[in-house]
């Protein structure tokens, strides 16, 4: 790809020469190129690709600058390390696994296995732990471990033996893999020089989305004078909730005083009339560091503000609009995106638009990962790959069920836990006790078996003998309600066997196959020619020709919840995060009643649609001789004709 068509602050951005660079890059301005730009522009000046290390927050957009590199590059891409935060942090502790207590093959445990072990923990110190605690302890125990909960001599107490149970289980949580490494760098002199070394250019997309821990691990990676690169937004900065935090942005200049700061204000991707209504919104939070983003493609059409009676008219009109500009141009049912605060909003738009025969798909389902077929396969993949997985065994062990009841499995632990070894090793022991103990041993054995199978076998074989010897596959097959249900399960499975193949064809390791799939992610799976539906949240890096933003009302958009605590000014990014998905046409819907808690109540429009210049704005319903209305009932009309046409022919 040719330099020639970046623009003046794109190309000062590319080739900054050395130093710290922050890179103010508003929405469509074209970043992702512009990382990309640089890091092969670090390359062709003959940085070794083994000093560039590049950090996102999502693999997808990890891989899709890999995927342009390589392009790019050919085999000087080779050596770039391209990834998210976690990814690195886990490389960091698999490099030196035996200084933070770990072996190399460590599982990394999710949701539901943190859960798990904290359960224990909370049970052997006679402590609540009925579901609801153990949330409540493990956001402290996150909290603590990001910096974010100073905590107390208890939350302490309950974090020591949740720490060691996931030590004693070769397993990390998803706060360790940043924790960890900041432990490794903090504490160790050849630790840190051997990954400054790796890092002598460092940059971070979407920095704004960075944590305070996050940004402790690049202070400690890359000194006040190093080649840092960020690349960032603060007016898209809508992830605080989950410990991301803006003022990392206003930071840098005190950590790294040499910074250079670069505006990228030219916008590719949206009209005129759409950033000028975003523009307006954004500049009333205060403490900014400031731009002004310019439409590069024209000024376009006033955002248009509809007010609907509730959201079932609401849903009808949304519908309405998308099957109309669908009959009437050439766009795609995928060039439209329906977005709404919280999840609970999609369910009006869902009956209108199913009742309207549009396909659609709802952003935010349940994950491939979290498919009972998937679990109960992983389990035994995870119990394989580390014998010290305790959650895994639990899972697997039951799945098909061998007869072994609770007593049994209460024995084993209690053996194990005098053996202070793991439940499969307590398998395995000679002196072990109580029922069922030939049973224990079997499985103890089929698991050391597959093992070796999957360190010395066929690729191609062992994952179907896997299935085989365990009787996974007959009880998927069992387990299923009909036909249809079971070709969808084993097809679930069948796709996680591919990307074992294609992982193993490469010559990978079980170990490290599994540690890579606990940091992907499917949210961002293409649906294809559907119309989107999700949450403003799930919407970021996204965009679309046609954007509809309904529940523009006080209470539901700024939400009710962030008034209370104070956070208006994070919910006004996240109104521009929203509008700026739109490339030509914005749509923000107001229902002048809403139900809460079983009753109906009025609604006055959200603040922001008053805080938004007008001269951006078309308030449909209010002037029925507007542009606007005109071309809104013509569109309407005409799909209308083109639908009896085709029902009279």
């Amino acid at each position: 790809m040719s330099t020639s068509s970046l623009n003046e602050a794109q190309y000062a951005a590319v080739f900054h020469r050395k130093g710290p660079l922050l890179v103010l890059a508003g929405a469509g301005s074209g970043k992702t190129r512009v990382i990309t730009e640089r890091i092969a522009a670090l390359i062709e000046r003959d940085v070794p690709a083994d000093a560039v290390t590049a950090v996102t927050f999502t693999n997808k957009a990890a891989r899709e600058m890999r995927e342009r590199l390589k392009k790019r590059l050919s085999e000087r891409a080779e050596g770039l390390r391209i990834c998210t935060f976690h990814a690195l942090g886990l490389q960091m502790i698999r490099h030196h696994a035996d200084r933070v207590g770990r072996r190399t093959n460590l599982s990394v445990f999710a949701e539901n296995e943190q859960a798990s072990a904290l359960r224990s923990v909370l049970q052997d110190m006679a402590l609540p732990n009925d579901g609801e605690q153990v949330k409540i302890m493990l956001r402290r125990i996150s909290a603590a471990k990001s910096g974010m909960d100073s905590g107390d001599a208890a939350l302490a107490a309950v974090r020591e033996r949740y720490d060691a149970l996931l030590a004693r289980m070769n397993a990390v949580d998803f706060d360790d893999l940043m924790v960890l490494p900041i432990r490794l760098l903090s504490e160790h002199d050849d630790v840190l020089s051997f990954w400054r070394e790796r890092a002598r250019h460092f940059l971070i997309d979407e920095y704004q989305d960075s944590s305070r821990v996050q940004y402790e691990l690049v202070r400690l990676l890359v000194p006040s004078d190093g080649n840092l690169t960020v690349v960032g937004d603060d007016d898209q900065s809508i992830y605080g909730w989950r410990g991301a935090e803006v003022r990392n942005l206003f930071m840098l200049d005190q950590d790294y005083p040499g910074l250079t700061v670069i505006r990228m204000e030219e916008n590719y991707r949206s009209t005129g009339h759409v950033l000028g209504a975003a523009n307006s919104l954004i500049a009333h939070n205060s403490g900014r560091l400031g731009k002004q983003l310019r439409s590069n493609i024209g000024q376009g059409k006033p955002v248009r503000i509809w007010e609907s009676a509730n959201p079932e008219d609401e849903g009808e009109r949304v519908a309405a609009d998308i099957r109309a500009c669908h009959a009437a141009g050439s766009e795609h049912w995928g060039d439209f995106c329906v977005l709404y605060r919280a999840s609970h909003q999609a369910r009006p738009l869902e009956l209108a638009l199913r009742e309207a025969g549009i396909p659609y798909h709802v952003s935010g389902g349940l994950s491939f990962f979290d498919r009972a077929e998937i679990q109960d396969v992983l389990a035994y993949l995870r119990l394989i790959a580390n014998f010290g997985d305790d959650m895994a065994f639990m899972r697997a062990i039951s799945r098909p069920r061998r007869g072994i009841g609770d007593k049994a499995l209460g024995e084993l632990g209690e053996f194990a836990h005098s053996r202070r070894c793991s439940l499969l090793e307590a398998c395995l022991d000679d002196e072990l006790p109580g029922g069922r103990v030939e049973t224990l041993r079997a499985f103890g054995r089929l698991i050391v078996d597959l093992e070796h199978r999957f360190l010395h076998g066929n690729a191609d074989e062992v994952f179907g003998e896997l299935l085989a010897m365990t009787g996974l596959k007959a009880a998927i097959e069992a387990a299923a309600n009909d036909e249809k249900e079971r070709e969808r399960r084993l097809g679930n499975v069948a796709e996680l066997e591919r990307w074992w193949l294609r992982h193993a064809g490469a010559g990978g390791r079980l170990d490290a196959f599994l540690q890579g799939l606990q940091l992907w992610s499917d949210k961002d799976e293409d649906p294809g020619n559907q119309v989107r539906l999700m949450t403003v949240h799930a919407a970021k890096g996204l965009e679309f020709a046609h954007v509809y933003v309904v529940g523009m009302e006080d209470g539901s958009f700024p939400h009710r919840m962030a008034l209370e605590e104070q956070r208006m000014e994070e919910e006004r990014r996240l109104m521009y995060v929203a509008m700026t998905r739109a490339r030509f046409r914005l749509t923000l819907s107001v229902c002048r009643t809403r139900r809460r808690f079983g009753t109906g109540e009025s609604c006055s429009p959200s603040p922001f649609l008053h805080e938004i210049d007008p001269m951006h704005l078309s308030w449909v319903d209010r002037d029925s001789e507007s542009d606007d209305a005109r071309e809104e009932a013509a569109t309407h009309m005409d799909a209308m004709r083109q639908m009896l046409t085709r029902l009279s022919s």
